[in-house]
């Protein structure tokens, strides 16, 4: 496993959650796209993230929770559906998972069970993330690139 350690700068995100299993987070990017492109915030070059907060080997899959995000400027305040949140910045881990979004449990288990406690570093108190390089609607699941960001302290 290739890990950098990345110091960033807080991501000011428009977002929308989902709650329920991660296989389904889709239909939740199926509503925060338009929304965004209707605002004219999907050119340039805006991130993708995903937020996993739930370990779904711990809590049940109608619990999980899952927040679909894309980088916006200050100017978008939300529109009721989509909110606005802040990935806090500072270091992260960042290794990248390559392949299909389900198997993408894998990696973090590698992460995080492995490379992390031999490390000498511990996890921080922000969130870990998903940044999106590629896309599947364009990309086949093997070919799908995902970087992983572990916050540390």
């Amino acid at each position: 496993m290739r890990v950098e350690i990345k110091r960033i700068k807080p991501l000011r995100v428009a977002f929308i959650r989902h709650v329920g299993p991660y296989a389904q987070v889709g239909t939740t990017w199926d509503k925060l796209l338009p929304i965004l492109g209707k605002e004219g915030l999907l050119g340039g070059n805006p991130m993708f993230i995903g937020i996993c907060h739930d370990d779904p080997e711990v809590t049940a899959p109608n619990k999980l929770r899952y927040d679909a995000c894309v980088t916006v400027d200050h100017d978008f305040r939300g529109d009721g559906e989509a909110g606005i949140q802040i990935i806090g910045g500072g270091e992260y881990a960042v290794t990248t998972h390559q392949g299909p979004y389900n198997k993408i449990g894998h990696t973090y288990a590698a992460l995080l069970g492995q490379w992390l406690p031999r490390s000498g570093r511990e996890l921080g108190a922000n969130l870990c993330f998903e940044v999106y390089l590629n896309s599947p609607e364009s990309s086949p699941p093997e070919d799908l690139l995902t970087d992983i960001y572990a916050p540390l302290r």
